[in-house]
């Protein structure tokens, strides 16, 4: 199938809010490899790998009519995969690991390019937490280390109902304040999908 040439990222970011199936994938086909490879540096392993890359582009189709880019495709694209990363990094119990993998002296250069450094992304993150009623924080705290939402309910002596509740208004108040981190939010919603299956 032909993929047409767009002339700048606003044209194709146009054509990608009219659903049209073409910029996505001239998208696809000019960024795919290099994301796959990105990615596949730091997961070292060929099915996360394509699996992360594959949310990403799938995310990206989901809010093409919403979507605000303010640099380029590329830099929205890398800034984005980052965050999937991660939560591939907390779904396999590495999450601490992530901040070490990003030290200067371990970072290729056009990974560490695209990549933010945990730093900014964990003072987001604990400054956001901050912002959740005390009970709130610490359903959330606790779901975060691996609790179920059974487990919570017997510890903290209160009914499942209101776990599940409290994790709601978490994630509320978190998304709102991590609205400028693109695709972190997919991080807590896992945790949330973990809570009502637990």
């Amino acid at each position: 199938m032909f993929i047409p040439i767009f002339d700048n990222d606003q044209e194709i970011i146009s054509h990608l809010a009219k659903s049209d199936v073409r910029a996505f994938d001239f998208l696809y086909q000019k960024y795919f490899a290099k994301l796959y490879g990105a990615v596949y540096k730091r997961l070292q392993n060929r099915e996360l790998t394509e699996e992360v890359v594959q949310e990403l582009f799938v995310s990206l189709w989901e809010r093409r009519e919403v979507i605000s880019i303010s640099t380029t495709i590329e830099a929205y694209l890398f800034s984005s995969v980052k965050y999937l990363v991660i939560a591939q990094y907390k779904k396999n119990n590495l999450f601490e690991q992530y901040s070490a993998t990003l030290k200067p002296e371990t970072k290729d250069e056009n990974f560490t390019e695209q990549l933010v450094n945990f730093d900014e992304l964990n003072d987001a993150y604990q400054k956001a937490l901050l912002l959740l009623p005390e009970r709130c924080r610490e359903i959330f705290l606790l779901k975060r280390s691996g609790l179920s939402q059974k487990d919570i309910s017997e510890q903290l002596d209160i009914s499942e109902k209101t776990v599940e509740n409290q994790m709601t208004k978490a994630l509320r108040i978190l998304r709102e304040a991590l609205k400028d981190y693109t695709l972190l939010f997919i991080f807590f919603s896992q945790i949330l999908l973990q809570s009502k299956n637990n």
